[in-house]
């Protein structure tokens, strides 16, 4: 999917669960498409390295992709971890 046709997609989904979003403790300000490619780049980068996250974002410099978007275990929210597990299973 083209990032231009997922922004408006994403934000439909963040306006139509605000609520339930905001219960859970998540800032819907925050829910952007650069936070997916941040955990999708980190989750890729855990197991496969950071020269495979680099090259699904686009990134022609790993260095991009680890200052930018690859997030280190300790700096991810716990309430991410626990919306995550439970979404995608544990």
């Amino acid at each position: 999917m083209i990032v231009s046709n997922y922004e408006p997609l994403l934000r439909t989904f963040v306006d139509d669960n605000a609520a339930a979003l905001t219960t859970r403790g998540v800032d819907v300000d925050d829910f952007t498409t650069h936070l997916y490619r941040r955990t999708t780049a980190t989750f890729v980068e855990r197991p496969a390295g950071i020269r495979l996250a680099s090259r699904l974002l686009g990134h022609a410099n790993e260095q991009i992709t680890r200052a930018s978007y690859v997030v280190r275990t300790v700096e991810v929210d716990p309430i991410t971890i626990d919306i995550l597990d439970e979404v995608l299973g544990s």
